[in-house]
């Protein structure tokens, strides 16, 4: 008889005999240990994974190498006859008559089917135009591919998607702008250091802008006075029971609307997951390949 940590059992031709911890195989005088099938099954899931993450850095480069033709008239259908700040081609969305505009949006049950698309303009598949439609239907039916939900703005670009894509939190490196003194710095930083469009990066300026004037109190509150100082950040993003941390919160409500109606595409109505939890049912369900399908 074995010792307790040899125990065979016997199955016909098929032994099974724990050794060392491992179960072993034995069958037809060949050996496979269970070890070299889960190293198998690692290796093929790693495989897997590594052709995902590939699938992904091919589409954010091919995302990079498009451009909207038409950026410049979605610009300019936000806020007609507003105009923007010194040196920027975006209106301000926090200004007062832009509020106006923004609030009544916001209100409007119709914002929450409405998307926008895209349409490539040459056979490479490089040039495209943005257009909004109120419903998903209506942009399938016109030919166009959904690019988030919501209307088109000043980051509806897929140059703007990459940046998401690429960059699973872009908080931190946000905060980093944010304290930038003056808007063009702000854009610039938001530009040059995130990888946002000029127009993009404009209406990541006025919210950062407005949050600071808004919100001040209320992060000073939350994460303490030395710790804003020290730009230090203490905690998760959300409570226990997932709700925003009162700093983001804020930013959310006081700012939120117009960054939404400004900028048009956002992590969240992109289908993208963030470093700040949301509930699934706040995520837009999107494939970005369809693009180039």
């Amino acid at each position: 008889m074995e010792t307790s940590n040899a125990h065979r059992f016997n199955r016909g031709h098929l032994a099974v005999r724990p050794t060392g911890g491992l179960l072993l195989w034995k069958s037809s005088g060949s050996e496979v240990f269970l070890k070299q099938f889960l190293t198998w099954t690692l290796l093929a899931a790693i495989s897997l994974q590594t052709a995902y993450a590939n699938e992904g850095t091919a589409l954010v480069e091919r995302l990079k190498n498009t451009r909207a033709v038409n950026i410049d008239a979605v610009i300019d259908e936000q806020f007609k006859g507003l105009e923007a700040a010194r040196g920027f081609r975006v209106a301000d969305p926090y200004g007062q008559e832009a509020n106006i505009t923004v609030s009544n949006w916001s209100l409007d049950k119709a914002r929450d089917v409405e998307v926008c698309a895209l349409r490539f303009v040459d056979d490479s598949k490089t040039a495209y135009e943005l257009k909004g439609f109120e419903t998903p239907v209506a942009a399938a039916n016109a030919g166009y591919t959904i690019t988030h939900q919501g209307r088109c703005g000043s980051c509806s670009t897929l140059q703007d998607l990459s940046i998401y894509l690429e960059n699973p939190d872009l908080t931190s490196p946000a905060r980093q702008c944010s304290r930038r003194t003056g808007l063009k710095r702000k854009r610039q930083c938001f530009q040059e250091n995130i990888g946002f469009s000029r127009y993009c990066a404009e209406s990541w300026s006025y919210n950062a802008q407005h949050t600071r004037q808004k919100c001040l109190g209320a992060c000073v509150a939350d994460y303490g006075f030395f710790n804003l100082v020290f730009h230090r950040y203490p905690g998760p993003n959300n409570d226990e029971t997932g709700q925003l941390r009162p700093c983001l919160r804020c930013d959310e409500d006081k700012s939120g609307a117009g960054f939404k109606y400004s900028a048009g595409r956002t992590r969240r109505n992109s289908g993208i997951e963030s470093a700040i939890e949301r509930h699934p049912s706040e995520i837009y369900k999107l494939d970005h390949n369809d693009y180039f399908r």
